[in-house]
């Protein structure tokens, strides 16, 4: 028999859900955690120092307090907690731009799922008036707004570097490295590789900038292109990190062609993405493969599917690691003729 009870409150709080992230929006806009970054301070403070109505900030502030976001001391102040202190611009691993991202442009496009179940168009563009990767670039602004939340959500990369065999490579292409995250977590591994980024110019020219005064700076050459109509060569190994899930079949198998024509023979190709798990087991990836079609025109995949593309392309898939936050290392080889 069904605990109504229970069922009834766990509904409620999916219903809520979007109560949460509105307010960790909010949070984040507000700058309420870098506020905090050198001690406790009142709704009053932060109202004085934010420009906020402060009987609305404290109702807020105890919300955020209910979700652990924050801490109310016993005198009146509040501090952030562990988790708080994600949004803090300069925390390393910072995730205050994802915050920004999925509580408004994100949100509104989630707020038209309806549209795309039952039209199979995208939810985002229905919203937004243009697909998502035209949306974000169509200022410098939104661009630069896109380009920091897609680095703040790179946790899962430290992994990466001992799950495949470096030792006889010598240059590492990251193809589409955006900020070169991934690329600079490999190479500080392995002093003994040099890297190449590759993305579309303007992001690019943002990565050298960052990267100018870094200990990589001498390491890294920068290239800009087009991944659907070339690829840089020379590379032994290639990255390819979250850029297959925003694409179609055919869009994926183009770009992995290209690649493939780059990598030679006893090169390597690793992808990270989420991975589709097909036991039913919980998994982000069911989460994101949503997120994908309603915001992104994307999809998550199983790693059969990832075979199959990868197959089509002229590489065989030779392993599967699991990475943090339930996303994956996917390695691929060049496919031989007897295979």
């Amino acid at each position: 028999m069904t605990d109504t009870p229970a069922a009834a409150r766990r509904m409620l709080d999916l219903l809520t859900g979007y109560w949460a992230s509105q307010a960790v929006h909010a949070a984040a806009s507000l700058g309420l955690a870098d506020q905090l970054a050198d001690g406790p301070l009142t709704s009053t403070d932060l109202a004085g120092r934010t420009g906020a109505h402060e009987p609305s900030l404290a109702r807020l502030l105890r919300f955020l307090a209910e979700l652990g976001v924050l801490a109310h001391d016993p005198g009146g102040a509040y501090r952030t907690t562990e988790l708080g202190r994600t949004l803090r611009t300069e925390e390393p691993g910072s995730m205050r731009d994802l915050a920004l991202l999925y509580g408004k442009e994100f949100y509104a496009g989630w707020g038209r799922l309806l549209h795309t179940v039952r039209t199979g168009g995208n939810a985002f563009e229905h919203v937004h008036g243009a697909a998502m990767y035209a949306y974000f670039g169509r200022t410098p602004e939104l661009t630069a707004k896109f380009d920091r939340a897609m680095a703040a959500g790179s946790a899962f990369f430290a992994p990466v570097p001992a799950l495949h065999d470096f030792t006889g490579a010598r240059t590492v292409v990251d193809v589409g490295g955006g900020n070169g995250a991934l690329l600079a977590t490999v190479l500080r591994a392995h002093p003994h590789l040099d890297g190449v980024l590759f993305d579309t110019a303007h992001v690019v020219d943002a990565a050298r900038r960052a990267l100018a005064g870094s200990d990589l700076a001498d390491r890294i050459a920068f290239e800009a292109g087009d991944y659907y109509d070339k690829v840089p060569a020379g590379g032994d190994v290639y990255l390819l990190s979250r850029v297959l899930h925003g694409r179609d079949d055919e869009r994926c198998v183009r770009v992995l062609r290209r690649v493939r024509a780059a990598v030679p023979d006893g090169g390597a190709l690793l992808i990270v993405e989420r991975v589709l798990p097909v036991d039913g087991s919980p998994s982000l990836a069911a989460w994101f493969d949503v997120h994908m079609m309603a915001v992104a025109g994307g999809v998550e995949r199983t790693a059969a599917e990832y075979r199959a593309l990868l197959g089509r392309a002229g590489f065989a898939l030779s392993a599967v690691h699991g990475l943090p936050l339930d996303t994956a290392l996917l390695v691929a080889e060049p496919a031989r003729p007897d295979r």
